[in-house]
């Protein structure tokens, strides 16, 4: 079958279709998988759903825990680096303060010295802050206790109160300070007793040494009951129950408190509790730590119990969540996949419409647009058109790009040659054919004497003169083909028609020494002769001259040599525009010239009669 005959589709009408096809197909396969799965699986679906919770949950604990351990490393390094020695009262109680505003998961920020003191920063219940510092005593005498009240206040604190009375907390006896002192690593405790009473909390001890000497114990400490606060901020599934559990099933915290209660150990829940009892159940009967358990309980039905081991000591994470949580939503939702599915159809027709209309159909019809642009070599018109798809985007960029190539390559070449050549209607090979033109060379006078005196400050003025030159050429149609030093080649009729071709390119001629005239003379010796121009008509060899390698189109022959010459009777005859007879002859009479005679030119057997075209008196 002959492709041009072939039915053709819009592209947006195609993006619809492909995109409904996928929609419905993808959504009968969802309903048939998730029928299938919900109603033969569907034990599977929730332990998954379950693990992904526990992991969850695990995670942000860590995260927690590992910015306490983080927490008293910054101490212990700022001590140990000697940035703050641990007898600065001012400056480790700001340290203590700020890290302490900084981690509200944090209860206390401690440090022990050798001899006994005690100083840290902790974070009430109520919200204040006190800085606590036990000093020194006599053995078997209380110690003096100080207690500085804080409360905050947007970006600072304010001070209250400070309390003085006598305390028998010994740092020194206390399980995270001989662990901190006996351990190079960070140690982990469960401690009952801090310095304000009992306040079961986890503590991290950090030894700190200078120079080999003890100096003391660093110490973070997290309160049992706010670490219990964190879990139930947790977005755990709703009806289940998060257990952190230490050695011999020591329960740390846990998301919801028994009868507001947290027990000390699993075993000391009530019965009432019946996510407590499930998880102390799947814990007698799986001896690792490590599990995943579905228990059956009378009231609640199944639940998943679930085990991991956390990075801190012998921690585990337990979570329970009952069945019921996720199988009634699953079971609910598979009687409405069906309408769910026909739904998501309808609105995917239309979203299908105005997908592939805005994406597809609207940008390539811009792109469409911008590539008739570059055909018509309009390259000024060619603007980049953001899309939401990034390979049109990139397309369109591209084209854009491609536009400033031309363009830029249209500056080395004449626009006239490069349109033809991008459309193809010019081959890249050598050839030319004899045509009729007119061409013009212009130059400075006195360019050289002009660089000896000026040096580098001559470039904007023969800036300036190209610029106008190439202004006057292209007004009236020619084409530029070079520049030669100071001079300009220019020439009219190729590589497009144009009948009045000596007309036009006199008259560029005249346009340019006026444009000179009008500007301020480059130095005062050059202020009567601006230019100097030789224009001359005849049949030269056009095309692409050069190699299979280099090509240059451009115009040879005598015709151009003669032009070039003219240049330099117009000096010879002080004037600045010289014109052949065949010029004149060409220009059917529409000109006023004046005769200079005949010019002797070499390479010419006989004379050439040559005239110029006055500047009309001001």
């Amino acid at each position: 079958m002959n492709a041009d005959i072939l039915p053709r589709v819009k592209m947006g009408r195609a993006v619809t279709g492909l995109l409904l096809l996928a929609v419905l197909s993808t959504a009968t396969l969802i309903h048939l998988i998730w029928y299938r799965t919900a109603t033969a699986n569907i034990d599977t679906v929730v332990a998954s759903l379950e693990a992904q919770s526990a992991g969850a949950v695990r995670n942000e604990l860590s995260s927690n825990l590992a910015l306490v351990s983080s927490t008293a490393e910054i101490v212990r390094s700022v001590l140990f680096q000697g940035a703050i020695k641990a007898d600065d009262e001012v400056k480790r109680e700001f340290l203590f303060l700020s890290l302490l505003r900084e981690q509200p998961a944090i209860a206390w920020i401690g440090f022990g010295f050798p001899d006994g003191r005690f100083f840290g920063s902790h974070a009430t219940p109520d919200s204040r802050i006190e800085m606590v510092e036990i000093g020194k005593a006599r053995p078997g005498d209380p110690r003096p206790l100080r207690r500085d009240l804080y409360r905050p206040i947007p970006g600072d604190i304010f001070f209250e109160n400070r309390l003085t009375a006598k305390s028998a907390y010994v740092a020194e006896g206390s399980p995270w300070y001989r662990l901190g002192k006996d351990s190079a690593e960070s140690a982990w405790s469960v401690v009952n007793i801090l310095p304000n009473g009992f306040e079961p909390a986890i503590v991290v001890s950090k030894r700190v040494e200078v120079f080999g000497r003890l100096e003391g114990v660093v110490m973070v400490a997290v309160s049992l009951q706010r670490l219990s606060k964190t879990l139930q901020a947790l977005n755990v599934a709703k009806g289940s129950k998060v257990f952190l559990l230490a050695k011999n099933d020591m329960v740390l915290a846990t998301s919801e408190p028994s009868d507001e209660i947290m027990a000390a150990h699993l075993a000391d829940f009530p019965a009432s509790d019946a996510l407590a009892t499930t998880v102390a159940a799947a814990g007698r009967q799986n001896d690792s730590g490590v599990f995943r358990a579905l228990l059956d309980n009378e009231t609640l039905g199944p639940v998943f119990v679930s085990s991991t081991r956390l990075p801190f000591e012998d921690w585990r994470l337990v979570t329970a969540i009952p069945r019921s949580t996720f199988a009634g939503d699953i079971d609910s939702n598979t009687r409405r996949v069906l309408f769910i599915v026909t739904a998501i159809v309808m609105l995917a027709a239309i979203a299908a419409i105005l997908f592939a209309r805005v994406l597809f159909a609207r940008p390539l019809s811009r792109l469409a647009e911008q590539l008739s642009l570059i055909e018509r070599f309009e390259l000024d018109n060619v603007r980049h058109t953001p899309t939401l798809l990034a390979e049109l985007n990139d397309f369109s960029l591209a084209l854009k790009r491609m536009a400033r190539g031309l363009s830029a390559f249209a500056r080395f070449m004449p626009l006239d040659v490069v349109r033809p050549l991008v459309e193809g209607n010019i081959e890249p090979k050598p050839g030319g054919k004899l045509v009729e033109i007119t061409v013009l060379f212009a130059d400075l006078p006195g360019f050289t004497e002009l660089t000896e005196q000026l040096g580098p400050g001559v470039e904007p003025s023969l800036t300036r003169f190209l610029t106008l030159s190439i202004a006057a050429i292209h007004a009236e149609g020619g084409t530029v083909d070079k520049f030669i030093g100071d001079a300009v080649m220019a020439y009219w009729n190729a590589p497009n028609a144009e009948p009045n071709h000596a007309l036009r390119a006199c008259r560029a001629a005249t346009a340019i020494r006026n444009a000179m005239h009008a500007l301020p003379p480059i130095a005062p010796r050059h202020d009567a002769v601006r230019v100097r121009i030789g224009v001359n008509s005849g049949v030269a060899l056009v095309g692409n001259i050069g190699s299979s390698e280099r090509l240059s189109y451009t115009a040879i022959g005598d015709v151009v040599n003669l032009a070039s010459r003219l240049v330099g009777v117009a000096k010879e005859n002080g004037v600045e525009i010289v014109l052949s007879d065949m010029t004149l002859k060409k220009t059917n009479g529409e000109l006023t010239t004046r005769s200079l005679g005949s010019a002797t030119i070499r390479g010419k057997a006989l004379p050439v009669p040559v005239y110029t075209i006055d500047q009309p008196t001001p």
